[in-house]
């Protein structure tokens, strides 16, 4: 399955200025802009796209009705642009509340604004539910405990984001893979993944990890922007697209800076007959 590429960066080339306002909040100030995203991506090739939703939580949006309104409105419009037999997946992010010892967030306060922002995208008909960009096991298990109360019934995938280190990988908070792993699978989902921060030679052995300790369909969505001022081109996201699939990917996308263009050359990588064996 190919999945789509980044939504924040592409609102961001549409004049979105992320100082100032939340991308989620363009769902209902600025709708031709998200489904003109939406569209991009299907018309590249993607077989799914994710909502804009990412931050849709009443963490980053306050406790306010907006929370619903903003959630069911991304999941209405990819719906209204989305071509016979495309998915349409619900976008949930990290709350930025860190959970105790490192934080003070309360892990209850954090399941029932997962179950609410599940709620509103499964109202709105998303097809499954993804939390990505995981990088604390305590959020994350709320995460999904969270939206398992909301959504009963959704399929749902959750992908963590980790940094390469000398030591191996690890997330933001210095937690492993394996141990973000281990929570993915207590509670019982359809499928793990890993998107964000890296490039996509960078998430291979990442990608290698999982497939070691799982059968579960793993998605991947490495960064086409992994540091300031590099840019993975569209050729090189292609070539790591397919490497990432040799790897025992699943489903493979972009993230943050990855473009329906870059997605148009995935496709077009996964559609030709294979010249010779990959080497990345």
């Amino acid at each position: 399955m190919l999945l789509d590429g980044g939504m924040g960066t592409e609102l961001m080339a549409r004049g979105l200025d992320t100082k100032l306002e939340s991308p989620d909040l363009w769902n209902r100030t600025h709708p031709d802009d998200v489904q003109a995203v939406y569209r991009a991506y299907f018309a590249a090739g993607a077989d799914a796209v994710q909502t804009n939703s990412f931050g849709a939580n009443r963490f980053r949006l306050g406790r306010s009705p907006d929370v619903r309104a903003l959630n069911l409105a991304a999941a209405l419009l990819a719906r209204e642009v989305r071509p016979p037999g495309k998915l349409v997946i619900g976008s949930i992010g990290p709350t930025g509340a860190i959970p105790p010892p490192e934080g003070r967030a309360d892990l209850t306060e954090l399941e029932d604004a997962f179950a609410e922002q599940a709620m509103a995208l499964s109202e709105g008909g998303v097809d499954l539910l993804h939390i990505e960009t995981m990088y604390h096991p305590k959020e994350a298990r709320a995460a999904l405990r969270g939206v398992r109360l909301g959504a009963p019934g959704l399929p749902v995938f959750v992908s963590m984001t980790c940094k390469l280190t000398p030591g191996g990988y690890a997330t933001p908070y210095g937690f492993s893979p394996e141990a973000m792993l281990g929570v993915f699978l207590e509670e019982g989902v359809e499928g793990v993944g890993a998107n964000c921060t890296l490039s996509p030679a960078a998430m291979l052995d990442l990608v290698r990890l999982l497939r070691a300790r799982t059968s579960l369909p793993i998605f991947a969505k490495p960064t086409a922007t992994p540091g300031p001022s590099e840019h993975v081109l569209p050729g090189a996201m292609a070539t790591g697209a397919l490497a990432l699939l040799a790897a025992g990917a699943s489903a493979i996308g972009g993230c943050c800076g990855t473009t329906p263009a870059d997605i148009a050359v995935m496709r077009q990588a996964l559609t030709a007959p294979p010249l010779q064996d990959l080497e990345f």
